[in-house]
C-alpha cells in the first residue's frame, strides 16, 4: 500500500510540475526531460520504500560463532 501512495504522490507532483514549466513557457522537450526525470525518481523512491522488511537493512545476517 505504500508504494501505491508514494506513486501516487509522484504522479501528482509530476502533472503539477509539468503543469507549471508550461505555464512559465518552458518547451515541451524540456518539460518531457523533466518529467521523465521525476518520474524514474518516483520509481525508484517507490523500489526503496517497498523493500523487504525485517531486521532493518534486509540483508543476510552471520553470526560469528567461537
Amino acid at each position: 500500500m505504500r508504494i501505491m501512495l508514494y506513486i501516487l504522490g509522484s504522479l501528482i507532483l509530476l502533472g503539477a510540475l509539468c503543469y507549471a514549466a508550461t505555464l512559465i513557457g518552458i518547451p515541451s522537450v524540456w518539460v518531457g526531460v523533466m518529467g521523465a526525470v521525476v518520474l524514474a525518481l518516483g520509481i525508484m523512491g517507490a523500489a526503496r520504500t517497498g523493500g523487504p522488511r525485517g531486521s532493518g537493512s534486509g540483508g543476510t545476517v552471520i553470526n560469528k560463532v567461537e
